[in-house]
């Protein structure tokens, strides 16, 4: 891949400006020169050298780097060779600045720009056989007092495209956009998942995620190809029912000890849904060969802390082993990580050793934390799941697979965030809450939101069977400080029962203050501008 500085661009490619226009036009003969993604289809994986098609971009912006990856309908069984342009548009001439081979295993090709004018909205084309797409990058919006973030996740493809609602979603204009995870479901693309055990499945199994991953760029394609955005992988996206990662180890039992499947396959199913994101503050390899990318953002006049909560999670195996019953001494069921047993000591189940974000990730958000306060930024943390048990099939379950466990493991992650005074943004639950952790007395954490689902259904609860000591709200149930199954302080001040849709979050730079609002959508997952309790809520951050 070439990498060449923007501020060079002129010297370089004013002779060849016009032999570049010429041969773009051939490229891109009979193509709709709207910039509009009007295909809904998953695309044929059949694609030959002639016909490789651009299908979607995702890009992001910080401290002067532009990163974007162009996805295309390249099969990994019947790989070809095949390269990309990247055309940028100022006043009216194009020029190319770059140009990247689309990889065999993940269908994409990545684009790398430094020094990166983040001052002008830029229009770009990006260029792959006969096919294009066109968007803006946008400038970055540090003038603006209000920054607003958009955030959702869990896309199950039962209704694609979702059209209405994703044109709801291009109408509002967020400036960035959050996925929290579960932007891929096993069932999605009506086939069954093919599990990379060994290395000789990685191109089979790649080939099976990368339709269903198309099932979610081809649905808000148009959202992502005109501004920046922040993907972030869970459980799903790599096969796994419920994660708990232990630093990147493969799975040789059964999922309650842990680990991933075949890390060439885990790490370029992430890579596809990750790489725009700034660099990764320790990448690794970690474990038996798997890449971390954590890291942190700084856009828009807002400090950003992108995290893992899956990938170094102590499993419950480590926690069994621990109790003298084994696993049998927290109650009869299917699913071991959930408690079901209401008499049963949760507090058996912590250990100082158990990790919920690993060590090094726990350093790395103190010290960006520490940045944050020193620089007075609002901020935000975002990850896959709350950092508390409040999302449940039945009120009184404890979930070892939720951020609510383990619990020191927990305390030490929220004390790292206190400093930043920063809220948290997740997904994971399937329920829209809005709660301030407690780490040692209710009130002293961070606040959250986890935004509804958006395409999968919304069959949590939160029904404490103890009255609220203190903060209740009248007319929300379960409102007020609780504690969560595993003895965490939370005060929860809204919760969307039965809720889909997506959150947006308006960060107000000028009067420090932070909305969290919700876009409920209805059962065929369209627009349903009903008001829910609790939403908007605003909080000022001192």
């Amino acid at each position: 891949m070439n990498q060449m500085r923007v501020n060079n661009l002129y010297c370089l490619f004013c002779i060849s400006v016009l032999f570049g226009l010429f041969i773009l036009g051939q490229s891109c003969n009979n193509q709709k020169n709207n910039g509009s993604a009007k295909v809904v289809k998953t695309p044929n994986l059949d694609a030959n050298a002639e016909g490789i098609e651009a299908l979607w971009t995702q890009y992001g912006v910080s401290d002067g780097i532009l990163k974007m990856s162009l996805h295309t309908d390249l099969n990994p069984l019947k790989p070809v060779s095949a390269t990309a342009e990247l055309w940028l548009q100022h006043k009216d001439t194009w020029m190319k600045i770059s140009e990247s081979e689309v990889e065999a295993l993940t269908a994409m090709a990545v684009f790398r720009i430094e020094d990166w004018n983040s001052r002008e909205s830029t229009p770009y084309r990006v260029v792959c056989g006969s096919s294009r797409i066109e968007g803006i990058i946008r400038a970055e919006p540090k003038d603006k007092t209000v920054l607003r973030l958009m955030a959702s996740g869990g896309v199950k493809d039962t209704y694609f495209p979702y059209e209405k609602a994703v044109a709801q979603m291009i109408a509002q204009d967020p400036d960035l956009i959050f996925f929290s995870g579960d932007q891929v479901y096993e069932a999605n693309a009506g086939e069954k998942p093919v599990r990379a055990e060994i290395a000789e499945d990685v191109p089979r199994s790649m080939a099976n995620y990368l339709k269903k991953w198309r099932r979610f760029g081809m649905t808000f394609r148009d959202l992502l190809k005109d501004r920046p955005s922040i993907i972030i992988t869970d459980d799903h996206d790599v096969y796994s029912n419920d994660l708990w990662g232990r630093g990147g180890i493969k799975k040789t039992g059964n999922r309650m000890d842990g680990g991933y499947l075949h890390p060439t396959w885990v790490n370029a199913a992430e890579k596809t849904q990750v790489w725009h994101l700034p660099d990764a503050a320790n990448p690794g390899p970690w474990g038996d060969g798997i890449f971390a990318y954590y890291t942190s953002l700084n856009y828009g006049g807002v400090s950003f802390a992108i995290l893992e909560d899956r990938k170094f999670k102590s499993a419950p195996a480590e926690a069994y082993a621990k109790l003298k019953g084994g696993k049998h001494s927290i109650g009869e069921g299917k699913q071991p990580e959930v408690i079901k047993d209401s008499t049963f000591n949760t507090s058996k189940l912590d250990h100082p050793e158990f990790q919920l974000l690993g060590k090094a990730q726990e350093e790395f958000l103190a010290q960006w934390s520490q940045d944050v306060a020193k620089s007075n930024r609002l901020a935000v943390v975002l990850s896959q799941s709350p950092f508390v048990n409040v999302g449940n099939y039945k009120p009184f379950y404890g979930d070892m697979d939720s951020n609510g466990w383990p619990q020191s493991g927990r305390k030490r992650a929220l004390e790292a965030i206190v400093p930043s005074g920063a809220v948290m943004i997740s997904g994971d639950i399937h329920y829209g809450t809005i709660l301030q952790h407690g780490i040692n007395e209710w009130g002293d954490g961070p606040w959250s939101y986890s935004t509804p689902t958006f395409g999968s259904e919304a069959n949590r609860i939160w029904k404490p069977s103890v009255a609220a000591q203190g903060r209740a709200i009248p007319g929300i149930e379960g409102s007020g400080n609780h504690h969560d199954r595993f003895g965490n302080k939370l005060t929860l001040t809204a919760k969307a029962d039965g809720i889909v849709g997506y959150g947006m979050i308006l960060l107000d730079k000028q009067k420090r203050e932070i909305t969290f609002e919700i876009h409920p959508l209805d059962q065929k997952r369209e627009p349903d501008p009903k008001p829910i309790p609790g939403w908007p809520m605003t909080i000022r951050i001192e």
